[in-house]
């Protein structure tokens, strides 16, 4: 080092001494992880991102036919893999760590047949050692499904519950089957708000929908069976109306030269199924179309009234001295009236219901 600084001084310039190279035994520096990397799509073989899909149900509430909704609480899951995030574990006790929502990526799930957003109670991002991560949310949601009610009310429905990734996300995300089934509260066959309604299944399925333009988009589909609860309405409408229509056919059995009495059954029974009708409407669906219900209804009108068409014309036939006549069509209504009517909740029932 003397030597250069004598030679610099003898030539009179100046020497830059460049830094020394770093060698093999130098250690090398820790990179830090961007912060904002966390928040892309983990790495891949190039495909999307697997995503496993569950629905554990709390309670199924406010089933409403004529609107076609119903409301929801429960538990939607997703699993993944992130292997930026796998670490090793310091111990036994070491097996998860919660991780803050929003600080890294993870899969933004849309019920597509929600009537408005959903409501969030409570969240939970959690991740494993092995970078396996599950994201677990509570909510409440009010759903809209098509009702089949033609065979009201001994009905049974399908209600849907459909899953799709959010818009910029359809590309990256593919679903996959879960390895945590679907499932109820052990409590929910007892819950006071399916009074009317017997929990059947809860089905799954994964596949992909199309949108206008064809492209597919990942969905998984979870499908609640429930079935109607039918003793009310045996109990409190059809009994009931069997029971005013069977009044109306007694007037077959009364003797032709009293109409008087006949007349005010008749009359009776007719306004009493229409005041029947009107007092049971607010517990039937209003929809555009026949159920067996509203068949079962307009037959009973029907046949109410052939007693009233059947009294009028034995009640004409006697006034008229035609005695034989008036006998012989009460007494081929009395068999014919009660076997058409049997004939016709027949047909309803084949339409209907099979």
């Amino acid at each position: 080092m003397g030597m250069l600084t004598l030679a610099a001084a003898m030539l009179g310039g100046r020497v830059a001494i460049a830094p020394a190279a770093p060698t093999a035994a130098a250690p090398a520096a820790a990179v830090a992880l961007d912060p904002n990397a966390l928040l892309l799509p983990p790495p891949t073989d190039g495909g999307p991102v697997k995503v496993a899909v569950a629905l554990h149900v709390l309670n199924l509430s406010d089933i409403d036919e004529v609107k076609e909704r119903f409301d929801l609480t429960g538990y939607l899951l997703a699993d993944w893999r992130d292997p930026r995030l796998a670490y090793h574990p310091t111990g036994p006790a070491d097996g998860f760590r919660a991780l803050r929502l929003g600080s890294v990526w993870q899969p933004q799930l849309v019920l597509i047949n929600s009537s408005g957003p959903r409501n969030l109670l409570e969240t939970s991002l959690k991740v494993e050692p092995g970078g396996e991560v599950e994201y677990t949310e509570r909510f409440d949601a009010t759903m809209t499904s098509t009702f089949e009610l033609r065979p009201f009310p001994f009905d049974s429905q399908r209600l849907d519950v459909i899953v799709h990734p959010f818009i910029t996300q359809q590309s990256v995300i593919a679903f996959v089957a879960s390895d945590q089934p679907v499932w109820t509260a052990a409590e929910f066959s007892s819950y006071s708000s399916l009074e009317s309604w017997e929990f059947r299944s809860l089905t799954s399925s994964l596949g992909h929908s199309r949108t206008a333009r064809g492209r597919a988009i990942p969905e998984a589909r979870f499908v609640l069976t429930i079935q109607r609860r039918v003793p009310f309405y045996i109990w409190k409408v059809f009994l009931p109306l069997l029971l005013m229509v069977m009044v109306s056919w007694t007037v077959f059995w009364f003797d032709p030269g009293e109409p008087s009495s006949q007349v005010q059954i008749a009359v009776t029974t007719i306004l009493t199924i229409i005041a029947f009708a009107f007092a049971i409407a607010l517990t039937l669906p209003r929809v555009p179309y026949l159920t067996f219900a509203d068949g079962f209804f307009l037959s009973c009108y029907v046949f109410a009234f052939l007693a009233m068409v059947e009294l009028t014309a034995v009640h004409v036939a006697y006034r008229g001295q035609r005695r034989e006549l008036a006998l012989r069509i009460r007494y081929t209504a009395r068999r014919l009236i009660p076997a058409a009517f049997v004939i016709t909740v027949a047909v309803l029932i084949v339409h209907f219901l099979l």
